[in-house]
């Protein structure tokens, strides 16, 4: 069971985090479809390990409320093939396609992908 800080995170403090930093960003489902989401998007993100226990870069994270329309769903994120049209870098408009490399946390209504 949540806790009462995870509930009201998960209700009012992400959303509001995604107000005043969210930025638009299409995920694109390898299945078909796509989503127009919101998401925060962390351009300089930490290493992290992957499967064998080798260190890896990604070149972005992204933060997504837990949600079917509003955002994803963790049990809809497939890392083997999913994508994410963002942009790159801040002021430019031409978005790049970056591929799903793994799902680095779920909780408290929140889902961060790292992208490759």
């Amino acid at each position: 069971m949540p806790s009462v800080f995870q509930q009201y995170f998960k209700e009012v403090g992400f959303p509001t985090l995604l107000e005043q930093f969210g930025e638009p960003t299409v995920y694109h489902f390898v299945g078909g479809g796509s989503r127009s989401i919101i998401g925060i998007i962390n351009r300089d993100p930490p290493a992290i390990y992957d499967a064998a226990g080798n260190v890896t870069i990604p070149d972005f994270a992204i933060r997504y409320i837990s949600d079917c329309k509003l955002g994803v769903l963790p049990n809809e994120v497939n890392t083997g093939g999913d994508y994410i049209e963002i942009i790159d870098e801040i002021g430019t408009a031409i978005p790049v396609r970056k591929a799903v490399m793994v799902k680095i946390r779920e909780g408290q209504g929140v889902v961060e992908l790292a992208l490759r």
